[in-house]
């Protein structure tokens, strides 16, 4: 009965409409074992179709599946009660079914801990806790030496894992600067498998070079005096020599890098890195980069931070004229050519090697070995884009050529897949400025992680590990913290249908719902403007684009237009609203503002800034995404200002025209004979008469019916 309830449940998530699937499986779970989790996944805990384990409701590639390890709820250290805050990292250990788990603990120091994952007496996984009191862990590697490395923030250490115990703990690299406020302090290593030499992520302190003193600098300090923004070796020779105090020297391999958490080495000596590249508020732009260094090179290459992306183009600072007076070029010139395409010497501009989309954030590679998927991914490189934008929330594979890189295309024209509330992705072509070079072709091994309310959450992916088995255990953070298990099934994979040429959401129509229910009420809209100068503009202009979206118009709505856009705020869930956890420290989030910037955590300031947001977002209608719906015109329709025949016509649709209509019946008006429905249209909407009408600034018109 229990596999017939099971089978039933999924077979309603494969409805043509997410949206009917979610509430389809939600009513059927009181009638099965199906729970769902504080993670947000919902799943039958005694299922073990998944290779053994509970199958997860997200889509793979055929013949394979999505199992849950552990839960959130269930990640916890029955001696301690401590768990998961922010897991990253993970690695079997040797000749076992144990394995080792890295958790950050969130951005405040000395909080990250190290955990062992290991089967308990029913079978499923639980957790111990190791070592507590790291700072902000995240690397974790099997050394050549046999030792396991772990780095911190300031230092990478190594140890051994002994009976359950951790033993003969030793410093390695303790030379690692990070400052108050350091944007990317996390340390993240790779080992060179032809040698043993260790090259380790220095990530830049800020998004773009930030102007400090009054110094007059010419190059950005934060790559040439500080050497940050780099990628550091250290041989194998001081590895195996290591002094009492740690090896405090290095040599830098590469700089020009703004982040570098993923990162291979392949057989033939090329060091394959993904790039996190700098943040700009519109989605899409920059793209992420896969840049690669020949260690055999002899030279050190600038691979373009912070006056470089794309491939071409010029950081927005240098680029036009009109920011010549800007502080940053008062105190340092660009030194690189950002069109060079041909360097040769040290130091010169080399370009990516190709282009990932937007915001996908990779933080994990490395090449497939194992044997259960050896025909489907064989030696083909895996990256986890972790990044919560719609491109994001995904594993990929590039096929790789004898050196280890990934396959380059014979023509550049490539599309990535856009993730969509209630319905399938869409395709956007790649069109990145400064022109597209070269591309390689990649598949999706896990696709569809976008959240679906009451079936999954939207997937955080931020590493992998291959057992010994050859399946791939993957570690989520953000409010997932689970530990996933991709395996092979005999069973069909996890699908979900639905007309691929249907849209049924419009980031900018969902932008323009959300203004017109604040502005309709007054308690959420005087909320909300107390939240915009009393928070937003107080403490976090010069950040995230000032949490300011333009999609729709520059003016009093784009702070919300930037919180709804970037998923900042889930209405009555101060848990999962990151504009809420930011400035309340909670667990997993990272604080706000920035360290390097006048605080208020702690205070009774933030006290009361807390409680402000607190109040708004408890406020907030959760039904806003069912005030909008896609809307076919069948004659010629007046699109009016206001709900009568007698207002001026701002526009005309169309037979065939497809629109956003408000579909709830209590927002229909009788008027003049007809039933007038709302309409959603942003300014310059191509259905509008050019300057006939005053856009209104919650792009709400009429049309009747």
């Amino acid at each position: 009965m229990r596999v017939f309830l099971l089978a039933f449940a999924v077979l309603l998530v494969q409805c043509t409409s997410v949206n009917r699937e979610a509430e389809s499986i939600k009513r059927s779970a009181a009638s099965s074992r199906m729970v769902l989790d504080k993670s947000g996944y919902l799943y039958d805990p005694t299922d073990r179709s998944c290779d053994g384990f509970p199958r997860l409701m997200v889509e793979t590639m055929p013949g394979t599946c999505l199992g849950m390890v552990i839960p959130r709820d269930r990640a916890l250290d029955p001696a301690t009660n401590k768990g998961f805050i922010k897991p990253r990292t993970i690695l079997q250990i040797a000749n076992s079914n144990q394995f080792l788990v890295v958790d950050m603990g969130g951005w405040g120091p000395k909080n990250g801990r190290l955990f062992l994952l290991k089967p308990g007496s029913g079978g499923t996984y639980q957790i111990t806790l190791l070592k507590a009191g790291l700072d902000n862990p995240h690397g974790l590697r099997l050394g050549p030496d046999g030792f396991f490395y772990i780095g911190e923030k300031n230092q990478i250490s190594k140890f051994q894992f002994n009976q359950g115990k951790l033993i003969n703990w030793r410093l390695v690299f303790s030379n690692l600067d990070r400052k108050t406020g350091y944007m990317h302090p996390l340390s993240q290593f790779v080992f060179d498998p032809r040698n043993g030499d260790m090259y380790i992520n220095s990530g830049s302190p800020s998004d773009h070079c930030t102007v400090e003193g009054t110094g007059e600098y010419k190059y950005c300090s934060e790559v040439e005096a500080e050497g940050n923004g780099a990628i550091y070796r250290i041989p194998a020779t001081k590895l195996r020599n290591l002094p009492p105090e740690g090896i405090e020297n290095y040599e830098v391999t590469a700089a020009g890098l703004r982040n570098s958490m993923a990162m291979a080495i392949s057989n033939a000596g090329f060091l394959v890195q993904g790039e996190n590249g700098r943040d700009f508020p519109e989605l899409e732009e920059p793209y992420e980069e896969i840049n690669v260094i020949d260690l055999e090179s002899g030279t050190t290459g600038n691979y373009g931070w912070p006056y470089c992306y794309n491939f071409h183009a010029t950081s927005p600072e240098w680029e036009f004229p009109e920011n010549s007076k800007l502080p940053i070029h008062k105190q340092f010139r660009k030194p690189i050519n950002c069109a060079l395409k041909d360097a040769r010497g040290m130091g010169e501009y080399r370009a990516p090697y190709i282009l990932m989309p937007p915001h996908v954030a990779p933080l994990h590679m490395d090449y497939y070995r194992g044997g259960m998927f050896s025909d489907l991914i064989g030696g083909k490189l895996l990256v986890t884009w972790h990044g919560y934008q719609p491109m994001g929330q995904r594993i990929v594979a590039y096929t790789v050529d004898e050196k280890g890189l990934p396959v380059l295309e014979s023509q550049t024209k490539a599309s990535y897949q856009f993730n969509q509330p209630g319905a399938c992705p869409i395709s956007k072509p790649f069109q990145p400025r400064g022109g597209m070079e070269r591309h390689s072709s990649y598949v999706e091994v896990i696709s569809k992680w976008n959240e679906v309310k009451g079936v999954r959450p939207k997937g955080a992916p931020v590493a992998f590990t291959e057992a010994s088995d050859g399946s791939l255990w993957i570690v989520e953070d953000r409010e997932s913290r689970t530990i996933v298990r991709l395996a092979r099934t005999n069973s069909a994979n996890y699908r979900e249908p639905c007309d691929r040429s249907t849209v049924v959401f419009d980031p900018q129509v969902q932008m323009l719902a959300w203004r017109s229910a604040i502005k309709n009420n007054p308690e959420l809209d005087k909320g909300y403007r107390a939240v915009q100068t009393q928070l937003i503009q107080n403490n976090c202009l010069g950040c995230h684009g000032n949490l300011q979206a333009d999609d729709v118009a520059k003016d009093r709505f784009s702070n919300l237009d930037f919180l709804v856009k970037n998923g900042w705020i889930v209405p009555q869930d101060l848990e999962r609203s990151k504009l809420y956890g930011s400035i309340a420290r909670l667990e997993g989030y990272t604080p706000m503002p920035p360290l390097d910037k006048p605080q208020f955590f702690g205070t009774p300031e933030g006290e009361r800034l807390n409680a402000l947001v607190s109040k708004w977002i408890g406020g907030l209608p959760k039904d806003v995404d069912s005030s909008y719906a896609k809307f076919t015109s069948k004659d010629k329709r007046n699109i009016r200002l206001q709900p009568s025949t007698k207002a001026k016509a701002c526009g005309q649709l169309n037979p065939g025209d497809i629109v956003f209509i408000d579909p709830r019946p209590g927002k229909v008006i009788s008027q003049d004979g007809y039933q007038w429905r709302r309409v959603y249209l942003v300014p310059a909407h191509s259905r509008l008469f050019k300057d006939a009408c005053p856009a209104p600034e919650v792009g709400v018109y009429y049309i009747a019916q």
